[in-house]
């Protein structure tokens, strides 16, 4: 074991100690980036109702989309066999066809990119003798999750192409959880590559409890986002602060439905959530307020949750247009990036008291 970490740090001092270490950082925020695109166009293809448009996954064939119009006529014939084109979308014709294949086709054929630019990348650094044994267990975590990534996407898709029109709520959640759990891996593995030889390994204290409570509730807000998506929630009722003349959904709609199948009360718990979680960030500004170092993250923080919550409520008193509804999952990426940023420090004990 120590002689592979040797050759990995000689590896490293023939060639120069920052120049491998830029790659390799490089590379993580590019799989960041992609990571991040592919958030993005998730949430396109959602609104769109793209989703459901490729009915089957072949990982290598479906690389190339139809490329002539026998083979987009056996595309559509296929997606004619199932329940949203039966029960929502009988009336497209072959060309609104291929505007929402487009958003699913961009969102499988991005996926399959991260996993080369990932893949090879690793095998040529790793060739290099450049990846220490925990950076080379941090990255075949990142890869196991990428994969499951994948297979919970296909997993999802299946759900909306039996009986009913619509993906499953509980596997969007799933989906979109792994996505930003997959995000923050790759950040705190970019953000370990930055420790210098003087500080000390990652591990907890408790100055690490109020950004953890933040991150806590951010992934509560994320899921329940995904809940409402998922039940097209967000059309329920798009005044606010109340909804239609009332503070609290009505008694009879609370009680019609469980709680974790009831649209109505999801959006309601999402929209207070929201300024919790916001609070939240004040509260962690409180708590850091002796340390300057981390000062400029917290100020970042506040101004991206006010943001994020406005851009809510615009979203919700909009009816969800596609581009608001779109930032809106961007900013929470980027608030989920700064948090952890702000954990990561405070791990790293820079700032004992």
């Amino acid at each position: 074991m120590q002689s592979e970490v040797g050759m990995g740090l000689a590896g490293l001092d023939c060639l120069g100690m920052e120049k491998p270490t830029r790659y390799i950082r490089l590379w993580l925020w590019t799989g960041i980036a992609l990571v991040s695109a592919m958030v993005v166009i998730g949430g396109i293809t959602r609104l769109t109702g793209s989703g459901l448009s490729i009915v089957e996954w072949k990982l290598i064939s479906g690389i190339l989309p139809p490329l002539n119009a026998e083979q987009w006529q056996v595309s559509f014939d296929a997606y004619k066999q199932f329940p949203q084109y039966q029960k929502v979308n009988q009336s497209i014709t072959l060309s609104d066809f291929k505007q929402i294949y487009f958003w699913e086709y961009m969102h499988r054929l991005l996926g399959r990119i991260i996993g080369v630019l990932f893949l090879f990348p690793f095998l040529f650094f790793y060739h290099q003798g450049w990846l220490t044994r925990p950076l080379r267990i941090k990255l075949m975590v990142i890869f196991l999750l990428g994969a499951l990534q994948g297979f919970i996407g296909w997993y999802m898709v299946k759900s909306g192409l039996i009986d009913i029109p619509h993906v499953s709520h509980f596997r969007l959640a799933l989906h979109q959880s792994l996505a930003v759990l997959l995000i923050a891996f790759i950040l705190w593995t970019v953000l370990s590559l930055e420790r210098t030889e003087n500080q000390t390994s990652p591990r907890f204290t408790v100055n690490m409890l109020a950004p953890i409570a933040c991150l806590i509730l951010l992934f509560f807000q994320i899921v329940l986002g995904a809940f409402v998506a998922g039940l097209k929630a967000g059309f329920s009722y798009t005044n606010f602060p109340l909804m239609e003349d009332s503070f609290f959904p009505l008694t009879g709609v609370v009680k019609s439905t469980p709680i974790l199948f009831n649209g109505v009360v999801l959006q309601f718990l999402h929209r207070w959530l929201a300024f919790v979680v916001v609070i939240s960030f004040f509260v962690l500004g409180y708590f850091s307020k002796a340390v300057p170092e981390v000062q400029r993250y917290i100020r970042m923080l506040i101004i991206l949750g006010i943001l994020q919550l406005l851009l809510g409520i615009a979203t919700l008193m909009l009816r969800v247009p596609v581009v608001l509804g779109v930032a809106h999952q961007f900013l929470a990426i980027l608030i989920l990036m700064v948090i952890v940023a702000i954990l990561y420090k405070f791990s790293n004990q820079v700032f004992e008291r």
